[in-house]
């Protein structure tokens, strides 16, 4: 009884969540699928994203469909026994272009690409195997440099499980006592930027996670490069101590994995 509530509960907020980003001004929605190499086949298939797919994702922008879209290489975990060695992320804006996000281009593609380049971007499933696909709705982000127009190299991944579905307190935790903290430690720290990202399909309690945090850098060095903290938590929560902040933290979420991904290729 006590799960079969839990998952009316998801449900209920996952559908009244979905209401209230209709009435909003075009939200950011974020499509995550991962991918897993054939042996030997890592290069080719970088190869057949950047030389064939990314051309179709550019006409994708162009037509509006989508915003961006980024390919990335897990570098940890890493080996052979890994679900996944690659994810792209599609970013778009609105909910109803979640429903389809290609448009016509399947159809289209054999006008903009070669007979030799749409046959081999048609069999990128003999390279790697689609393992997962996610959508998440881009619930907050903030920058170093706010102009910045090409994306970070390096994203440190953090997928986190909420506690006791206290969705209220994790979000409020996230944006209200974490979000100001990287702000400040930006200013002497390696972070270009980081963002809050809410999983919204698929859902339910049996998933590894609810929502994901993610640290972007721009160079290895800066990844182990944090700023001040103790002076950071001085100015932006005055009073509060470094086991207290962590304690708000830890009764709020726990983090259940945490990957390294680097930017192979863009569009944009």
């Amino acid at each position: 009884m006590k799960t079969a509530q839990k998952i009316t509960l998801i449900a209920v907020l996952f559908f009244y969540s979905l209401s209230l980003l209709a009435q909003t001004q075009e939200p950011m929605f974020l499509i995550v699928e991962t991918m897993k190499t054939m042996p030997n086949k890592s290069a080719e298939y970088e190869k057949n994203e950047r030389e064939i797919w990314k051309k179709l994702h550019q006409e994708r922008i162009k037509r509006g469909l989508i915003v961006s879209w980024n390919l990335y290489a897990v570098r940890y975990p890493s080996g052979s026994s890994v679900a996944y060695d690659y994810v792209t992320v599609t970013v778009i804006q609105g909910l109803k272009k979640v429903e389809n996000p290609w448009g016509t281009m399947f159809t289209d593609a054999e006008k903009l690409l070669t007979k030799e380049q749409y046959k081999r971007g048609m069999d990128i499933g003999d390279l790697r195997n689609l393992t997962t696909s996610t959508v998440y709705y881009g619930s907050d982000f903030v920058a170093a440099d706010p102009k910045a127009t090409t994306p970070s190299r390096y994203q440190m991944i953090n997928m986190m499980k909420i506690k006791n579905d206290k969705w209220d307190d994790a979000m409020n935790m996230e944006t209200k006592i974490v979000k100001p903290m990287h702000v400040e430690m930006m200013k002497t720290g390696g972070k270009a930027a980081w963002g809050l990202y809410t999983q919204m399909l698929p859902s339910g309690e049996n998933h590894v996670s609810d929502y994901v945090t993610s640290d972007f850098y721009n160079t290895w060095e800066d990844v182990n490069k944090e700023g001040d903290f103790k002076k950071a938590l001085a100015k932006v929560h005055p009073g509060m101590s470094a086991v207290a902040y962590d304690k708000k933290i830890s009764d709020a979420r726990r983090l259940v994995n945490r990957e390294l991904w680097e930017l192979i290729d863009f569009a944009k």
